[in-house]
């Protein structure tokens, strides 16, 4: 997830959004995905947090994960700021 946001983060204008699905995975109990390579501290919500570690273009957009009563992607909703 982190190579894909890195590649396509450089096609993505001011004020457009890049959207990262699944972030839920890193809030979940760590026995819900027990056959998956996946889970607490690789997923992609560690993803977006690795990405904006380095990348000062994007931030996360709380106002729309806050508008939705559910979502699968908590801090998810990257806006791009320059």
């Amino acid at each position: 997830m982190l190579k894909e946001l890195e590649l396509y983060s450089p096609l993505v204008t001011k004020d457009s959004y890049l959207i990262v699905f699944d972030t839920v995975i890193e809030d979940m109990p760590d026995d819900f995905f027990p056959n998956h390579p996946w889970g607490k501290g690789n997923n992609p919500k560690t993803a977006v947090w690795e990405f904006l570690k380095k990348n000062d273009r994007f931030v996360i957009d709380k106002d729309i994960e806050n508008k939705l009563l559910i979502t699968v992607a908590p801090e998810g909703y990257l806006r791009c700021v320059r």
